[in-house]
C-alpha cells in the first residue's frame, strides 16, 4: 500500500510538470513551425511569467491575479520584441534571428538579477492539501498540483480549438504548411505570426507562473528549460500541439 501510494503520488507530479512543460513549448512549436525562428528568447518568458506571479503575490497575496499579470505582461513585452526583433530579422538568415533572440535571453536573464536578485524566490503552495482515497490509494495531495494539472489541459485543449476550429487557426496552420501558397491564397502571413508570436509568449508566461510554487523562481530558470522545449517542439512536430502533449 504504501508502494502503491508513493507510485499514485509520483505519477500525480509527472502529470502536473509535464503538462507544464508542455504549456511552456507550446508557443515554442508554433513559432517554430509558422515563422522557422529558433526563438532563443522563449525561456526568458517562461521565467518572466514566474518572476511577475511572484511579485504580485508577494504584493498583494493574490495567485490568480499573479497569473493574470504574467501573461499580460508577458504578451505586451512579446509584442514588443516581435515588432523591434523578430519581424525585421525573419528576411535575413535564421542565424542572425538565432544570436540577436540569445542576446535578448542574456538581456532578460541580468535584468532579473539586477530586479529580483540572483537568490531563488519561492511561491507559497496555495489551497492546501485534498485527501485521496481511490482504488487502494489513501494519502493527501495539494490541491494546487491538481489545479495546475486541469489548467494545463484546459489551455492546451483551448489552444487547438483555437487553431482547428476558428478562422485565423485555419489560416496559422495554412502558413505552417505553406507560407508562400499561403499568401497567395490571402492569408495575412505578417499579421498570424504578429499574433500567434504573441499568443505563445503569454501561454509561457503562464507556464512560469504555474511551475513558481511546484519549483521556485530564478533568473537561469529558462534557459534551463530551452533545451526541452526545443526537444519537445521538433519530437513533436511544429505545430502540433497533441505531438506537444
Amino acid at each position: 500500500r504504501v508502494m502503491a501510494n508513493v507510485l499514485g503520488t509520483q505519477c500525480l507530479n509527472g502529470s502536473t510538470i509535464g503538462l507544464i512543460f508542455a504549456l511552456g513549448a507550446l508557443g515554442l512549436t508554433i513559432v517554430l513551425g509558422l515563422m522557422g525562428v529558433l526563438n532563443f528568447a522563449h525561456g526568458s518568458f517562461y521565467m518572466l511569467g514566474g518572476y511577475i506571479t511572484y511579485s504580485v503575490v508577494a504584493s498583494v497575496g493574490n495567485f490568480w491575479l499573479g497569473l493574470v499579470a504574467a501573461m499580460l505582461v508577458c504578451g505586451v513585452v512579446g509584442f514588443l520584441l516581435y515588432l523591434t526583433i523578430v519581424r525585421p530579422l525573419t528576411k535575413r538568415s535564421p542565424l542572425e534571428a538565432l544570436l540577436a533572440l540569445v542576446g535578448v535571453s542574456m538581456i532578460f536573464v541580468q535584468a532579473a538579477h539586477t530586479i529580483w536578485g540572483p537568490d531563488p524566490k519561492l511561491l507559497p503552495i496555495p489551497f492546501g492539501k485534498v485527501h485521496i482515497d481511490l482504488f487502494g490509494l489513501d494519502f493527501h495531495y495539494p490541491v494546487y498540483f491538481l489545479v495546475a494539472m486541469g489548467l494545463s489541459i484546459a489551455v492546451l485543449a483551448g489552444m487547438s480549438l483555437l487553431l482547428r476550429h476558428t478562422d485565423i487557426g485555419i489560416r496559422c496552420l495554412a502558413a505552417i504548411q505553406d507560407h508562400e501558397i499561403a499568401s497567395c491564397m490571402g492569408v495575412n502571413v505578417g499579421r498570424v505570426s504578429s499574433l500567434m508570436f504573441t499568443v505563445g509568449m503569454v501561454v509561457a508566461g503562464l507556464a512560469g507562473g504555474l511551475a513558481g510554487p511546484v519549483f521556485s523562481v530564478y533568473p537561469n530558470m529558462g534557459i534551463e528549460l530551452i533545451g526541452m522545449m526545443f526537444v519537445i517542439a521538433i519530437v513533436g512536430g511544429m505545430g502540433s500541439i497533441g505531438g506537444t502533449v
